[in-house]
């Protein structure tokens, strides 16, 4: 079936959520250093700008990192987390909003093995490549650079596709990496990835609930 490139209407919808779940079974596409790599997005999560302490814009604080999260929907957010790995997010919503939705992992259609080269994996190792929101970004050559450039955009070198196939069978849980200190909002199950697809990353089920001193230290 073929592809069609989002348009920019598509990512200002109000519900980041829906956005992060539509993501799923999207294309995404980079054409960097000459080398053209797509793959099935196949997990993300979503981020609530304004009341989500898990997000980098909670409370509508512009910073230098965050500040392409408040641009025009379609966006392209790139932070470097750790000081080493690049995050690829998909900024939703108008100008100002400041919701994002994060890619955590794809499943290669096009350029494999320039993605295993770029992440020095062996083929014993493929599908590590594109497993993590870390590796994908640099599997896909996408760094820092790329920060504030339009999904939506015919020249841009990152794009993201639809081609018409949707998922049957979507998980939902918590979010990867939640702190103590977000509070209430670690247990909001905005992780999504498509069910036995082997590209998903570790860990698959996360329940904070299940945490004892996890949740005395939330007050829950």
């Amino acid at each position: 079936m073929p592809k069609t490139l989002l348009h920019a209407e598509w990512y200002l919808t109000h519900d980041v959520l829906s956005a992060a779940k539509n993501l799923l079974g999207m294309i995404l596409r980079s054409e960097i250093d000459g080398h053209v790599c797509e793959g099935i997005i196949v997990e993300t999560e979503a981020y609530r700008g304004a009341d989500d302490r898990g997000c980098h814009s909670y409370g509508n604080k512009i910073t230098e990192r965050n500040r392409t999260m408040f641009d025009i929907g379609g966006s392209v957010y790139v932070y470097i987390c750790y000081g080493i790995h690049p995050m690829l997010n998909v900024v939703i919503g108008n100008s100002g909003v400041a919701d994002a939705v994060l890619i955590r992992a794809v499943e290669p259609i096009q350029g494999l093995k320039i993605m295993m080269e770029r992440r020095d994996i062996d083929s014993e190792n493929r599908l590590k490549t594109t497993s993590g929101p870390g590796n994908l970004a640099n599997a896909f050559g996408i760094n820092k650079l790329y920060d504030g450039d339009k999904f939506f955009d015919p020249s841009s070198p990152i794009q993201i596709f639809s081609n018409g196939i949707k998922p049957s069978s979507i998980y939902e849980g918590h979010r990867v990496g939640m702190s103590a200190r977000i509070g209430t909002c670690a247990f909001r199950p905005w992780r999504f990835y498509i069910e036995g697809n082997v590209w998903v990353s570790n860990p698959k089920h996360i329940d904070y609930t299940q945490k004892t001193k996890f949740s005395k230290l939330c007050n829950i």
